[in-house]
C-alpha cells in the first residue's frame, strides 16, 4: 500500500513556537502542516463570548483568504447556548490546558489527495523553505537511527520519565460503571461514555520523538501533533468529528472496538465478531441517530443520509466500527452555528446528549479539558476538517507532565470488566510511546 512518510519535524519544532501537523499517511486523505502564528486566540475556560471570539477570528482570516488551525476543548460546551442552565460545571481538568487555542499560521504546506510530497499553500520565504526541507525526503525515527550522519539522540535521566498510569483503580472504575448502569436502568440515558484519567511524565524536548512512535504504532488517519509553546498535543485519533467540503458536511462517529489478532485467522474472527456484535451495533446506531438529529439542525431539508452503517475499519492496533453520516449544509451557516448543533460530539457523550453530559460532569470528578474536543483547520475556501481528540497525550514541556484520558460507551448490554479491559486496550499505544 502506498503511504506518505511522516516527515521529521524536529528541526522545525526546535525553531518555532507554533507547529501543527494534521496527519494522514493514506493517499486518499489530506494532510496539513502549519508553522508560525501571525495571530493567535487563546481561551482558558468556557465563558460568555468565547465562541463568538472564535468565529470572529476565523472570519477575519477568511476575508484575507487565510488558513486557521487549532483545538477546541470539550469543556467549551458549557458556553454553548444549548447547555447553559442544564449542566453544573465540573472542576477544571488537572492539566490546566487552555480550552481553545487557534492560530493563523505564517506558512502552510499541504499534502493533497493522492500526493506523497507537500506543496506550499501560502506564499513567503518560510513556506518555500519548509517545502524545500520536506519534499522528496523521508525522515522517520527508525531511518534516522540507521543514518550515520544523523545527530545522536538526546539522552535524559531515567527519573525524567514516568510511565503513563491510570489515576483510577479498577475498583474505582467499576464503582462509576455501576452508577452509569443504574442511570441507564432508570431511563435517564440510553448510552454514556465514561472516561478515566491517566498521568505520566517525559522530558520537554521529547514531544516529537514520542509522537513519531505513536504515529508509527497506530497509523491512525486523523493523527495530529500540535505545539503551542510548551503545550504539545500528540494525537493518534482514528475518528473524524466533522468535515465540510463545499456544502457537504460529514461526521464519522466510532462506536465499537476490538483488538487486532495475532494471526490472520484470529484477526478475521475478531473482525467478524465486531461486525455481528449486538452490543456494538446497538451502541453505534444510537450515536448514528444522535448525529442525524444534530445535523438536521443545520442541513437542507431531507438531505441527511447515512452513507455507511456499521463499517468495520482496521487500524494497526484495533478494528473499529465506524458509520458515516452526511448532509447538505444550509447556506450561510457559520462555523459557530455548526458547533452549536454538533459539539461536543455524540460519540464522546452518549444519548440523549444533554443528559449524558450532565452525568459525565457528576461522575468523572473534573472536566475533560481538551480531551474529547476537536482539533483541525479551516482553509481559505471555508472547507474544514476536525478530528476527535482521543488516543491523545497532552505534554506540558515546562513541567514534563503528560496527561491522557481513555474511555468507552456504556449501555445496558455492557459489562464492567470488559469495558475496563477496553480502556486498557485503547491506552496501550499511548503507554508504549511514552518511553526513553
Amino acid at each position: 500500500m502506498n503511504v506518505r512518510s511522516l516527515p521529521n519535524l524536529q528541526p522545525v519544532i526546535d525553531s518555532h513556537e507554533h507547529v501543527a501537523l494534521l496527519w494522514d499517511e493514506r493517499l486518499e486523505g489530506r494532510a496539513v502542516l502549519a508553522v508560525g502564528a501571525k495571530r493567535s486566540l487563546q481561551v482558558d475556560m468556557g465563558r460568555e463570548g468565547c465562541w463568538d471570539a472564535w468565529q470572529a477570528f476565523i472570519e477575519q482570516g477568511q476575508r484575507r483568504k487565510a488558513w486557521s488551525v487549532g483545538w477546541l476543548g470539550y469543556d467549551l460546551y458549557s458556553a454553548l447556548e444549548g447547555f447553559k442552565g442544564h449542566v453544573q460545571a465540573s472542576p477544571p481538568h488537572p492539566s490546566h490546558w487552555p480550552l481553545l487555542h487557534w492560530i493563523e499560521p505564517e506558512a502552510v504546506l499541504v499534502w493533497e489527495v493522492g500526493e506523497i510530497h507537500p506543496k506550499a499553500a501560502t506564499t513567503g520565504a518560510l513556506a518555500l523553505a519548509l517545502e524545500s526541507l520536506l519534499s522528496g525526503t523521508s525522515h522517520t525515527s527508525s531511518e534516522r537511527e540507521n543514518d550515520e550522519h544523523a545527530p545522536a539522540p538526546r539522552s535524559f535521566h531515567a527519573d525524567e520519565w514516568q510511565p503513563l498510569t491510570p489515576l483510577w483503580t479498577k475498583e474505582h472504575y467499576l464503582e462509576k460503571f455501576n452508577k452509569v448502569h443504574r442511570a441507564l436502568k432508570r431511563g435517564d440515558l440510553y448510552e454514556m461514555n465514561l472516561c478515566m484519567p491517566w498521568k505520566g511524565a517525559m522530558p520537554g524536548p521529547e514531544s516529537w520523538r514520542a509522537f513519531e512512535r505513536l504515529a508509527q504504532a497506530t497509523r491512525a488517519p486523523h493523527s495530529a501533533y500540535f505545539q503551542a509553546g510548551n503545550h504539545r498535543m500528540l494525537s493518534a485519533s482514528p475518528e473524524r468529528f466533522v468535515s465540510k467540503k463545499g456544502q457537504i458536511v460529514r461526521s464519522q462517529p466510532i462506536k465499537g472496538t476490538v483488538k487486532r489478532g495475532n494471526n490472520p485467522e484470529e484477526d478475521l474472527a475478531l473482525k467478524q465478531g465486531l461486525l455481528v456484535s449486538e452490543k456494538e451495533r446497538a451502541e453505534n446506531v444510537m450515536i448514528v441517530d444522535l448525529v442525524r438529529n444534530d445535523l438536521s439542525q443545520i442541513a437542507e431539508p431531507r438531505s441527511v443520509e447515512v452513507e455507511e452503517l456499521f463499517g468495520i475499519h482496521s487500524f494497526a492496533t484495533v478494528h473499529q466500527m465506524i458509520s458515516t453520516i452526511r448532509c447538505t449544509l444550509q447556506p450561510h451557516t457559520s462555523e459557530h452555528a455548526m458547533m452549536e448543533a454538533l459539539f461536543p460530539m455524540g460519540s464522546m457523550t452518549g444519548a440523549p446528549k444533554i443528559s449524558a453530559v450532565k452525568h459525565i460532569a457528576s461522575l468523572e470528578e473534573h472536566g475533560r479539558g481538551v480531551y474529547s474536543g476537536a482539533m483541525g483547520y479551516v482553509d481559505p475556501e471555508g472547507d474544514l476538517d476536525f478530528n476527535v481528540v482521543i488516543r491523545t497525550l497532552l505534554h506540558d514541556a515546562s513541567t514534563r507532565e503528560v496527561h491522557a484520558t481513555v474511555g468507552g460507551a456504556i449501555t445496558l448490554l455492557s459489562e464492567g470488566d470488559q469495558e475496563y479491559e477496553e480502556c486498557l486496550l485503547k491506552a496501550h499505544a499511548l503507554r508504549t510511546s511514552l518511553r526513553p
